[in-house]
């Protein structure tokens, strides 16, 4: 079935006289109109479930004065996987806190036709897949309002929030598997402790606790004389002792809060260190693996993110049979704890590292991932979400 917008109305109507369809959390009944005329890039294909539902997506971000239709966020991953459930029946669209006005939603669909983001009327979601940007945009007034009306509905919304790096750490060391993959770490709260820190393991990462993708990163090696070494992605510094060292960055430290973590002695190829990046998403009661990928440093060995000069490698270099097992366990184990602790992750990303010896170490969650550079890694996720958005539609687990 297709359904058609009339903007005069404000209003989404189809054409098959003879069926009833119904979209979206509160079950909006989509009319039957046989004379309205619909514009340009304003119809979509209906998949229906039993007789009659339909089901309706949203995806949660933030308003934006970057482009001309005023909202923020990961814009090509919204068109890609906007256009991807098209295909397959499942009416989309892109929405912000302040589009939902008196329980009535407003949001933004693609028009392919018109090659841009369109504002029209749209029923209430059956699930919301969050996007937020920002984490101060999830503390809003705006943003726990929609939550609110959304839990009045019974509408599931995942992922529930930002991931905080030390607060992952301080519940994973008390799972019994998680805690095995934590490289020892801590929250700095004074230079004496920080220099104990330093003086127990020699090198250690400073991190800030929000940060992402290696920004704001630096490694600091106390040398045998006392020296200091401070390593980050774009510049290196050295400082005759701890106490010069503060002198000039205590700064830093007090604009920002940082954790302070052990480093690893991380295997190599080539010279270059190297991590794992692995997609996760829930599907049929249990997390599964949907990618897994490798990134190696090149320009610097204190992070392996692309932006920061990182470059892909294939994961098929590296892959064991135990590996994968591993990699499939801790994914299993990560969505469970963090569903207990904090609400439903239906996708997250983790990143890890692996030292000389063979051990994993687990360095972080991300509940909102970034597009991976992988096109087969990006197929699967959009096959996932969109599996994972039918599950909760009609029987949602949250």
């Amino acid at each position: 079935m297709k359904i058609y917008y009339h903007s005069p109305s404000k209003s989404w109507y189809h054409r098959s006289k003879k069926q009833q369809l119904y979209i979206g959390g509160n079950r909006a009944e989509i009319n039957y109109h046989k004379e309205l005329q619909s514009e340009t890039g304003h119809s979509f294909s209906i998949r229906t479930f039993g007789k009659s539902k339909g089901i309706a997506v949203g995806i949660l971000t933030s308003r934006a004065d970057k482009n001309d239709f005023g909202i923020g966020g990961n814009l090509p991953l919204f068109q890609d996987l906007h256009l991807y459930l098209a295909k397959h029946g499942i009416f989309s669209y892109v929405f912000t806190p302040e589009d939902v006005r008196n329980e009535e939603f407003y949001g933004f669909i693609f028009s392919s036709e018109l090659t841009q983001w369109i504002k029209v009327s749209v029923p209430a979601p059956d699930v919301v897949y969050n996007r937020i940007p920002f984490r101060s945009h999830e503390v809003s007034r705006e943003f726990r309002q929609t939550k609110n009306i959304l839990k009045r509905y019974n509408i599931p919304l995942f992922n529930p929030r930002f991931l905080h790096k030390y607060e992952i750490f301080e519940l994973f060391k008390e799972d019994d598997l998680l805690k095995k993959l934590l490289p020892e770490t801590t929250l700095f709260s004074s230079s004496t402790a920080l220099y104990s820190f330093l003086k127990t393991h020699r090198t250690i990462y400073v991190k800030p606790v929000t940060g992402n993708r290696g920004s704001g990163i630096s490694i600091l090696t106390l040398k045998q004389d006392e020296m200091l070494e401070v390593l980050t992605p774009n510049k290196q510094k050295q400082f005759k002792s701890f106490c010069h060292f503060w002198e000039q960055e205590s700064k830093k430290f007090s604009s920002n809060t940082y954790i302070i973590q052990k480093a690893i002695s991380p295997k190599k190829i080539d010279g270059h260190r190297y991590d794992y990046r692995i997609l996760v998403h829930y599907e049929n009661g249990s997390y599964q693996l949907s990618g897994k990928a490798v990134r190696m440093s090149q320009t610097q060995e204190i992070t392996t993110h692309i932006p920061k000069g990182g470059m892909l490698y294939p994961y098929e270099k590296v892959r064991t049979d135990e590996l994968d097992e591993r990699l499939m366990k801790i994914a299993e184990r990560c969505g469970k704890v963090l569903r207990d602790a904090f609400g439903f992750f239906g996708e997250f990303s983790i990143d890890l590292g692996e030292d000389e010896s063979g051990m994993l170490y687990l360095f972080e969650v991300n509940s909102k991932p970034m597009q991976f550079d992988e096109e087969e890694i990006e197929i699967q996720r959009r096959s996932k979400l969109k599996n994972l958005f039918i599950e909760l539609a009609l029987n949602s687990p949250v």
